[in-house]
C-alpha cells in the first residue's frame, strides 16, 4: 500500500510540534503541507515555530503556509501559559531564525491541493478551525473530496480545558467550528476524551538520552508545559493532545469511535465553544462525525516514543 497523503493544520505551540514530528517521521504518512493558524500563538509566531520544527526535522522542502490572524467572528486569545510566549518554551531564542519563507493564503492552498489529488488527501486540524472553515465558505465542493478530516478538538463525556465545558481549539472559534461539524465532511473527532488519556512524562523525556540536536529541541520546548502540568494538573508531564490526532491517522486501530451528532455551541454566555453530542438512546440525528471515545494509550505512546523521541 502507498503511503497516505496529508495536509496538517496547526497552531504550533508544543504538542502541534510534537505531532508534526509524529508525522514527519512515520512511513506511512506522505506530508504534501502545512497551514498555520492563530490559536495557542498569534499565527506569525506559529508559523515561525513550524518553520522551526521542519529545519530540525531536516524537512523544509514541506511547503508551510500562513493563514487565519484571528477567528471569524472574535476577539482571539492565546495559551501563552501552557506553551510558553514564544509557543514552544522559550526555546526558540536558542536557535537562529528559521532560513525558510511560509506562503500566505491557507484556505486556498487547502482547496488547490485538494483539487490536485481529488479523494486522496486527509487533512489533520490540531488548532482553531478558521483555516478550514474558511475554505468550506469559499468552495465546499472541493472540500468534500478529501479523503477525510481528523480535528483534535471538543470535549464529549468530560470537562473541558479552558472553560467548564470547553476545549481550547473549538473555544478560539466557535463559529469556524460548527461550520466544520456541520459541512457533511467525513469528519473524525478526537477530543480530550481520548487525548487526556496520553501522557507523556518528563522521564520518558529524559530517558531518551541525549540522541542529538532534536532531543534536545524537544526537551527544552517540553519543559515549561511539564511544568505548567505539575503545578496545574499534578502530573510532571504534558497531554499528547495534538501527537494523537496524526497517531489516529497512522494507526486507526489505536482507537475505537462511535458515530455521533456533534454540534457547536456559539451562543452561550457560558459555553461558547462547547461540543454539544446527542448521546439519547433514541436519538434520530443523523451523526456528524465520528468520535473517538477509547484509546490504546500505552500503544500509542510507545508509538511515539519511539519515532519521536528515539
Amino acid at each position: 500500500m502507498g503511503r497516505r497523503r496529508v495536509l496538517l493544520d496547526v497552531d504550533t505551540g508544543v504538542d502541534d510540534g510534537l505531532a508534526l514530528m509524529l508525522a514527519i517521521r512515520s512511513p506511512e504518512l506522505e506530508v504534501l503541507g502545512i497551514t498555520t493558524v492563530s490559536g495557542n500563538v498569534p499565527v506569525a509566531r506559529s508559523t515561525a515555530n513550524t518553520l522551526l520544527v521542519l529545519e530540525m526535522l531536516g524537512a523544509s522542502t514541506i511547503p508551510v503556509v500562513a493563514g487565519a490572524a484571528a477567528p471569524l467572528a472574535r476577539e482571539p486569545f492565546t495559551a501563552a501559559e501552557v506553551h510558553g510566549s514564544d509557543g514552544l518554551g522559550g526555546v526558540t531564542q536558542q536557535y537562529p531564525a528559521p532560513s525558510s519563507r511560509a506562503g500566505q493564503g491557507a484556505a486556498e492552498f487547502l482547496l488547490e491541493t485538494i483539487r490536485r489529488f481529488p479523494g486522496e488527501l486527509t487533512l489533520i486540524a490540531t488548532g482553531p478551525l478558521t483555516n478550514v472553515a474558511t475554505a468550506i465558505q469559499r468552495d465546499a465542493e472541493a472540500m468534500h473530496r478529501l479523503r477525510g478530516v481528523t480535528v483534535m478538538g471538543g470535549a464529549i463525556r468530560v470537562p473541558g480545558n479552558v472553560g467548564p465545558t470547553t476545549e481550547f481549539n473549538f473555544a478560539v472559534d466557535p463559529e469556524a467550528a460548527a461550520i466544520v461539524l456541520g459541512a457533511g465532511l467525513l469528519l473524525t473527532l478526537v477530543p480530550l476524551d481520548v487525548t487526556e488519556q496520553v501522557i507523556l512524562s518528563r522521564q520518558d523525556v529524559d530517558e531518551a538520552g541525549d540522541g542529538g540536536p532534536l532531543q534536545g529541541f524537544i526537551r527544552g520546548m517540553t519543559a515549561a508545559t511539564m511544568a505548567f502540568h505539575r503545578d496545574h494538573e499534578g502530573f510532571d508531564g504534558m497531554f499528547l493532545h495534538d501527537p494523537l490526532a496524526v497517531g489516529v491517522i497512522v494507526d486507526p486501530s489505536l482507537v475505537r469511535g462511535q458515530a455521533m451528532a456533534v454540534a457547536i455551541e456559539c451562543r452561550g454566555e457560558l459555553t461558547a465553544g462547547m461540543a454539544v453530542a446527542d448521546l439519547r438512546r433514541r436519538s434520530r440525528t443523523a451523526p456528524t462525525a465520528t468520535v473517538c471515545v477509547e484509546v490504546e494509550a500505552a500503544r500509542f505512546l510507545h508509538l511515539f516514543t519511539q519515532r519521536v523521541l528515539r
